[in-house]
């Protein structure tokens, strides 16, 4: 009960303080997924454009979250909540694991940056406050590294090492490779050409094949549409 009284304060507070109950210009409405979960839309009017931004407001750890949301992957997410079990954890880029972990409620191997490649954040800027910790430098190291590899059997390696059953790859992923060069020391030129495509010489790369749903050896997929792909670590 004292929980649930936390929670619904900790809502009240967020609603007046990002002003969502509404004013002009500006159409705000909330849908309310659980008691500690909802998603706030909000649509401006700029000219004769209409505009709508979706954030994922979630609780955990008594700690409020006010994160960006895609509705693109929402069936994926949709997906990985049905057909796992609470414990699991995902092997992701960060910027997925605050929608896996606070709308999909698992746990993502990241949901924050780490220090050393702040400047891929937007704005070169992270609110730990807000927006939680700096991930571990070794942890972000081998995400990186798994997502990088050459090899399936590396990127499963990775993943028995740290207790993820599951990839959650988004198509947009294969475009956030800086981050990953960094953590690895390797030239981000190497990967993609000058339109910002990735070169035939890396297309082999774990990154590249799970962000578009390509078959790998050790890794059943399980889920795809046209923003994601879900694999599951064979057994």
């Amino acid at each position: 009960m004292k929980k649930r009284l936390i929670i619904g304060v900790l809502f009240v507070v967020m609603l007046v303080l990002t002003g969502c109950f509404g004013s002009p210009g500006v159409d705000t409405r909330i849908e309310e997924i659980d008691v500690s979960t909802r998603i706030v839309r909000t649509t401006e009017v700029r000219g004769e454009q209409n505009i709508t931004f979706s954030e994922l407001h979630y609780i955990k750890d008594d700690k409020l979250y006010k994160v960006w949301f895609s509705e693109e992957l929402r069936p994926a997410l949709d997906w990985l909540h049905a057909n796992s079990r609470p414990d699991d954890r995902v092997l992701t880029w960060w910027d997925n694991g605050h929608m896996i972990r606070g709308y999909a409620r698992r746990e993502p191997l990241m949901y924050s940056p780490s220090r050393s490649i702040l400047s891929t954040v937007a704005k070169g800027k992270w609110d730990q406050e807000k927006l939680g910790p700096f991930a571990d430098e070794t942890l972000a190291t081998n995400v990186a590294y798994a997502f990088l590899a050459d090899s399936p059997t590396i990127t499963q390696g990775v993943m028995k090492r740290n207790g993820a059953r599951w990839i959650f790859a988004a198509r947009a992923d294969q475009k956030k490779i800086a981050g990953m060069t960094i953590l690895l020391e390797e030239d981000m030129k190497e990967y993609i050409d000058d339109l910002g495509d990735p070169k035939a010489t890396v297309r082999h790369k774990v990154i590249f094949r799970v962000s578009e749903g390509w078959p790998l050896k050790g890794l059943n997929l399980r889920y795809e549409d046209d923003y994601a792909y879900v694999y599951e670590l064979a057994e």
